[in-house]
């Protein structure tokens, strides 16, 4: 296997965990901001999007897209969960950008 492909592995990992988290951990619902109705939908829908996005990496299968969405979905969470409470959630905001840089890099590069 090559290092690319270990590399790109590695970095879908956290996705699928997310993914899964989603649905496993009730937790994260009351991270959906109170401004948005039905947080059940808002959870599951992310974490949904998440498996998908890590899937279409894994896969192959229209590789750069998957990294683009991917990468355009951190972007609204950080603006609609980890803004409004930036200091108390830190670091975490500044990992979320930092996902979502390397997922729009990396959607160049395959």
């Amino acid at each position: 296997m090559s290092l690319g492909k270990v590399g790109k592995v590695l970095y879908t990992l956290p996705f699928l965990f997310f993914g899964v988290m989603h649905f496993m951990e009730e937790g994260f619902i009351n991270y959906v901001p109170d401004y948005l109705p039905l947080a059940s939908f808002w959870t599951y829908g992310t974490g949904l999007c998440f498996l998908a996005g890590a899937a279409g990496v894994l896969t192959g299968r229209h590789s750069a897209s998957a990294f683009k969405l991917l990468g355009a979905l951190l972007i609204v969470i950080f603006v609609t969960v980890h803004l409004q409470n930036f200091s108390t959630m830190m670091p975490i905001p500044i990992f979320t950008l930092s996902l979502a840089g390397a997922s729009f890099a990396l959607s160049e590069t395959v």
